[in-house]
């Protein structure tokens, strides 16, 4: 099943989220309601949250809203309880209700955040290895690295990855071997993680590699637009294609920096020795940097 958004922005729908997670923040800090007063001020923002994930995401998102804690627990959770003992009996409970939909809304809100299809309903990338799984999974936790557990189960089922019985369980083994993730429980079937410094560090040079080899093919395509344009004005000489053949390589090992005024150097000499003009020359080095080059006129 892939999730996406409709009659709304990306921008919007999370900002109307965050406002909720806030207002019950806030509610938080109130000390003089009643219990009746926080009970219904409390319904009012789960009723919220719940209506605009339903209104605006599709087809179906009864598993999304599981996520949300909205009843009461029989057993007082410390975790949730804000150290409010001072208080009634009938208002600490409902400040742990607050609480933990409170924490759960957030939670909510960073799985849905690392959702392709809500960003961009026709992202589908296919992901089917182990490999790619692992740095999918990755990706989505550095997205989150924000110090909570996350599950991988999760991150797979909402992206609509398929994946094998007890297999988010082995990938965050695996990547914990590797020391990428810390598991949050060493022992059972659980898959929830966090992306350690290592795994983040990974990622991000991934990331880099990524837009480097992206960064690449582009520029490969304005060279090859270069050689096109030359031929169509009568420009293409052997010594051409032979320099333009040499900065394709050297794309790969040069910096940016360099690469750029090794261009500008192989120009002002083809400019020189009345190869191309100097407005061949302007135009081929602002095209390939997107920078200006000032060339005198040459006799």
């Amino acid at each position: 099943m892939n999730y996406i958004l409709h009659n709304i922005s990306h921008s919007d729908f999370f900002e109307t989220l965050a406002k909720i997670a806030h207002s019950a923040m806030q509610l938080k800090d109130e000390e003089d309601l009643a219990a009746e007063d926080f009970k219904k001020q409390t319904d009012e923002l789960i009723l919220a949250a719940q209506d605009h994930i339903g209104n605006h995401i599709c087809p179906n998102t009864v598993d999304i809203l599981d996520l949300l804690s909205t009843h009461y627990t029989h057993e007082y959770d410390f975790d949730y309880a804000f150290y409010e003992f001072d208080k009634e009996p009938k208002i600490r409970k409902e400040i742990q209700r607050l609480g933990k939909f409170h924490h759960s809304l957030k939670e909510l809100i960073g799985y849905l955040q690392v959702i392709d299809t809500l960003i961009d309903k026709d992202n589908r990338p296919k992901i089917e290895s182990v490999l790619e799984k692992n740095d999918f999974v990755l990706s989505k936790l550095h997205t989150l690295f924000s110090g909570g557990f996350y599950s991988i189960l999760l991150i797979l089922k909402f992206n609509n990855i398929a994946y094998r019985s007890g297999e988010p369980r082995e990938i965050a083994e695996d990547l914990s071997r590797r020391g990428y993730v810390a598991i949050e429980n060493q022992y059972g079937e659980s898959s929830l993680v966090k992306i350690s410094i290592k795994g983040a560090s990974y990622i991000e040079r991934k990331a880099k590699q990524t837009k480097n080899r992206k960064s690449g093919a582009d520029l490969d395509k304005k060279l090859n637009s270069v050689i096109e344009h030359l031929n169509r004005i009568g420009l293409g000489q052997e010594i051409i294609f032979d320099e333009i053949g040499e900065l394709k390589e050297l794309q790969h090992t040069l910096s940016k920096k360099n690469w750029s005024q090794l261009l500008k150097g192989k120009l002002i000499d083809l400019a020189l020795d009345k190869i191309i003009s100097t407005e061949t020359a302007t135009f081929i080095y602002e095209y390939l940097t997107n920078g200006n080059l000032k060339l005198l006129k040459f006799p």
